[in-house]
């Protein structure tokens, strides 16, 4: 990996990373600022991606089109841009001050140095949004210094931002100058430095909202360890969807035809690895849309997180650990098929060429055996030696070659000044033109040794094979027009022999064929004799003839085969067919047992997670119920701190869990307001027991002090950080809908949610109990003061609720129970 290539991938990371941290920010805070800075994000993802993925594939830097390789960036530029024009403070907008000109001048400067080195449009682009931007950044800087005095919180955002784009500048003001070696280039290091600020500008951004006075929902560890599953498989399918691009990209440019040449090093390559990059771009953001839009869903529903995260940990935890196995089945029935195969191939080609070789040997021993045999004669001729002596030599030497050394040699004979002479004793026919046969045309007039065309002997019914070499007219006496040859006849019985044995690790066949196409020798004996393109077709000999040596694909009877080829003296061709499916035939096998091994792996630690999952299950629902049955315990000993609310803090919590049902909660979400609604007076501890007993009708003070039992309630669960709705709920029950309430005096839509449906449930129970002042109101009346108050003291919606409730109600069981009354029911 090249410097270069480094810096590309680790801006890239950078860039995921900086995307997942400001979309699950944006979740948090969905303000359009946040948008513009996850949409920023994503153009800057695209250019990374794609000018990544083209480095590494290409080993170039896309200059080909200046639109392409720099589209991301400078939509990135645009909404970074919008995000500082949107972010900054209100007084800002309006305050101007010289310094902030100072981009206009520095910038400018280097523009004049960049334009000598091409791409105008994209350098005006460039150097114009990022001097707008460093204005912006620079004016809400100033504005922050001439007023922090009045409490104006640092600006963040900006601030990180400018020095991103000085760092920017930095990179582009160093690539314009040549450097004796890459590690003293600041291109380098701010390039690291830069990717690394990108990390940061979610968490910018958010700190300038909440000093803004947004506020940001509390999340419990439960939702925190949600949303951190969340991100990883975002993030598992982000880097996936990376890779699987680049992979897809390299095949692209591997198989592509290299004829093509306006695809390989032109634009086809860089449309298609851009259309690539942005179609990985548009999924992404379907994903993150998908997700972010169900997150924000279920915490509008007040979902089960933990239960969820459960859930998802399970489905999470078995997805990856299938797509792994997945990954180790491919890449392992990869390396395994490579391994074959090449292990094939080179067997094969060592097959051929020990195949080859043994046959050439063979040939060579017969061709030496011919040329002493037309030595001799053409001695013997020039010698005065008569035609019998010649015809004796003959047959002498046809016999001691078939007894002494190949029974395959089966005869010597020649055709010498228009005579023929057999050396197996064979006489022809009268009409026999020894002229006319193919050993006879085919013989080389310059005395080479040639192999003629096989052929079916006519006298033994075998296919032969015929050395044939003519003996040059040196004043021999040849009848004028004719030229002497001597030939040997050679049965292919042992070539037959070798052929059937050739096999590549037990597999395949070979055969033996000449130029014309004639089988010579094949696995199957019955195709001896026959001609290549009536056993397979007709393209076949042209394969071979052009392959000359080597391997080559063919398909043979509608079978994809592999062809191992090898010359022999230039005239046949020894050729090992195999076929794929047996080629593959161990890879199928062990792809079988790896898959099988897989899946039971799988199986096993999904199943021995599933139990750890129920086992995780039950052993909540046991904290639970334990977690209720003290938090019971606890309301019950502040209900007995007030004699006059006795299973006062019970009945809310029941009243609270049955309205969050009728709303749609989740279970766990009514289980959380249950606890809320047990623990909802637990700040009466504080109170002095003469208040809260105070029979009479209580002073200012002691109404004031009574009113602090909601903040002491507050302070005293908000240290329980695995369940901050509580301290939600003793704070704000007793605020109203109209904002009439304390101790905040919030209303409406501000008023938390939990704390409204508490408010409803603790006023219902309080008109329900009994009173040192007063008994149990009647259901009429309860049902009208619950009607009349609601949207001044309650929220319309669980206002409405309850009146439902207290309409099913029809015996009015829900209201206190004195001892006796207990008794008889």
């Amino acid at each position: 990996m090249t410097i270069d290539d480094f810096e590309n991938i680790f801006s890239l990371m950078a860039t995921i990373i900086g995307l997942l941290s400001v979309v699950f920010r944006y979740i948090e805070i969905p303000k359009r600022g946040m948008l513009f800075i996850a949409i920023f994000f994503m153009s800057h993802f695209l250019s990374d991606y794609y000018w990544s993925v083209y480095a590494l594939i290409v080993h170039d830097y896309p200059d080909v089109s200046e639109f392409f390789a720099y589209f991301g960036w400078n939509v990135a530029y645009l909404f970074l841009f919008l995000v500082i024009l949107q972010m900054r403070k209100e007084g800002a907008r309006r305050y101007f001050h010289p310094l902030m000109l100072l981009p206009l001048l520095v910038n400018g400067a280097q523009f004049v140095l960049y334009i000598q080195y091409g791409a105008i449009l994209n350098n005006i682009w460039q150097v114009g949004m990022t001097t707008l931007i460093m204005i912006l950044c620079l004016q809400d800087i100033l504005y922050y210094k001439k007023n922090k005095k009045y409490g104006i919180k640092f600006p963040k955002l900006s601030t990180l931002v400018l020095l991103f784009l000085i760092c920017e500048y930095v990179m582009w003001t160093s690539s314009c100058f040549g450097w004796s070696s890459e590690f003293i280039n600041p291109y380098l290091y701010f390039t690291i430095i830069s990717s690394i600020m990108l990390l940061f500008f979610g968490s910018c951004a958010k700190g300038d909202y909440i000093n803004g006075g947004i506020d940001v929902p509390t999340k419990s560890m439960g939702e925190i360890r949600f949303q951190t599953m969340l991100q990883l498989l975002v993030s598992f399918v982000i880097f996936g969807g990376c890779a699987g691009g680049y992979f897809f990209a390299k095949l692209f440019k591997d198989y592509i035809s290299e004829d093509i040449e306006e695809f390989v090093d032109g634009s086809g390559i860089v449309l298609i690895l851009f259309a690539i990059s942005l179609i990985l771009v548009l999924l992404i953001l379907l994903l993150l849309y998908e997700i972010s839009f169900r997150y924000r869903l279920a915490r509008e529903n007040k979902k089960d997180f933990d239960g969820r995260r459960s859930k998802f940990n399970l489905i999470f935890t078995t997805a990856i650990t299938l797509a792994l196995m997945v990954f180790a089945v491919i890449y392992n029935t990869k390396v395994f098929y490579d391994a074959s195969v090449s292990g094939v191939y080179e067997d094969g080609e060592n097959r051929i060429k020990s195949n080859a070789t043994e046959l050439e040997n063979y040939l060579s021993g017969a061709e030496t055996t011919l040329r002493v045999a037309a030595d001799t004669i053409d001695l013997m001729l020039k010698s005065g030696k008569s035609k019998q002596e010649i015809y004796q030599y003959l047959l002498d030497q046809t016999r001691m070659q078939s007894e002494q050394f190949d029974e395959n040699f089966t005869g010597i004979y020649a055709y010498v000044d228009g005579n023929y002479l057999d050396g197996s004793g064979w006489i022809p026919d009268a009409d026999y033109d020894p002229e006319t046969r193919d050993w006879y045309k085919a013989a080389d007039t310059e005395g080479e040794v040639v192999i003629v065309s096989p052929y079916v002997d006519a006298q033994t019914n075998k296919v032969v094979i015929t050395v044939a070499k003519c003996i040059p007219d040196n004043g021999t006496g040849a009848v004028s027009g004719r030229h002497n040859v001597v030939c040997l006849d050679v049965i292919v019985n042992h070539i037959q022999e070798i052929t059937e044995q050739v096999e590549i690790s037990e597999k395949g066949y070979g055969m033996v064929i000449n130029n014309d196409g004639f089988i010579v020798a094949h696995h199957d004996s019955e195709n001896n004799g026959s001609n290549i393109k009536d056993v397979y077709n007709s393209e076949l000999l042209n394969i071979i003839t052009n392959t000359g040596a080597g391997r080559v694909d063919v398909v043979l009877d509608d079978e994809e085969c592999t062809l191992f080829i090898n010359p022999i003296m230039n005239q046949w061709y020894s050729v090992i067919v195999i076929s794929d499916s047996e080629l593959l035939e161990n890879v199928h096998s062990q792809v079988a047992i790896n898959i099988i091994v897989s899946l039971i792996l799988t199986g096993l630690i999904s199943f021995f997670y599933f139990l750890g999952y129920k086992n995780e299950q039950a052993y909540g629902k046991r904290v639970e119920e334990l977690n209720i049955e003290v938090v019971g315990s606890l309301a019950a000993s502040i209900d007995a701190k007030d004699k006059y609310t006795n299973g006062h803090s019970s009945r809310v919590a029941e009243y609270s869990k049955m309205i969050a049902e009728k709303a749609g909660y989740s279970e766990k979400a009514q289980e959380d307001i249950y606890m809320m609604g047990l623990l909802h007076d637990v700040g009466k501890i504080g109170i002095p027991d003469d208040v809260i007993n105070k029979p009479g009708k209580l002073t200012d003070e002691e109404f004031e002090l009574i009113k602090q039992h909601s903040v002491i309630g507050c302070r005293i669960l908000e240290g329980i950080k695995e369940r901050p709705l509580l301290a939600v709920g003793a704070r704000s029950h007793h605020e109203r809908y109209d904002g009439t309430g304390y101790p905040d005096g919030l209303a409406g839509e501000n008023i938390p949610e939990e704390a409204r449906i508490i408010a409803v449930a603790d006023a219902y129970d309080a008109m329900t109990s009994k009173r040192i002042y007063r008994d149990v109101m009647p259901q009429e009346k309860v049902r009208s003061e619950v009607e009349r108050g609601r949207g001044t003291q309650f929220d319309p919606r669980f206002a409405d609720i309850m009146l439902k409730l207290i309409d099913e109600d029809t015996s009015f069981s829900r209201r206190e129970i004195d001892e006796e009354e207990s008794k008889e029911l």
